[in-house]
């Protein structure tokens, strides 16, 4: 069993993205930021994270970023440059399952549009983290949230948490591997 850190626009709150790392830190087998930090790709916050550019960002992070860890592919991106939002829905998904397919990823993580969810599209469970600093959609009142995958041979768990750690069980997805 694997567990992985999904964190998204925090956009200049270098603060939370310290405490959140603080909190996993040594309970996960890898670290997704997904853009949207406006902080430098060289802050030291980053080190150890697979990163990705958001819109807000003017440093040298990567378009995107294809990534296994313990046997799961991810393609990760923030999701601007796959026109991930999408007026009155969660997110378009289309272009960034395309660019998955071409990089046989099973996980597709995105922010971009800080409204947290997780969905299983095309045979690819989509991830958006939600936003710590800046959180939009139903759920925005709950202050941001940010999520952790547990990933076992047989299914993949998300939940979402607040930027205070507090478990947000009713967003739990779990779908089989």
């Amino acid at each position: 069993m694997s567990k992985f850190l999904i964190v998204s626009d925090i956009h200049g709150d270098r603060a939370i993205l310290v405490d959140i790392l603080k909190q996993w830190h040594h309970q996960v087998d890898g670290v997704f930021y997904n853009g949207d930090s406006e902080l430098p790709a060289t802050d030291d916050v980053f080190h150890g994270v697979s990163t990705v550019i958001g819109n807000m960002d003017d440093d040298q992070f990567a378009d995107d970023q294809v990534v296994t860890i313990d046997g799961v592919t991810f393609f990760q991106t923030h999701g601007h440059l796959y026109r991930a939002t999408k007026a009155n829905t969660w997110a378009n998904l289309d272009l960034m399952n395309q660019a998955a397919n071409k990089a046989k990823a099973q996980v597709v993580l995105f922010g971009h549009t800080h409204i947290d969810g997780a969905t299983i599209f095309d045979h690819k469970l989509f991830i958006n983290p939600g936003s710590t600093t800046i959180p939009k959609g139903p759920r925005a009142v709950l202050g941001g949230t940010y999520a952790i995958l547990t990933a076992s041979d047989k299914s993949y768990v998300v939940n979402f948490y607040t930027r205070t750690h507090q478990l947000l069980p009713d967003l739990t997805v779990e779908v089989p591997r």
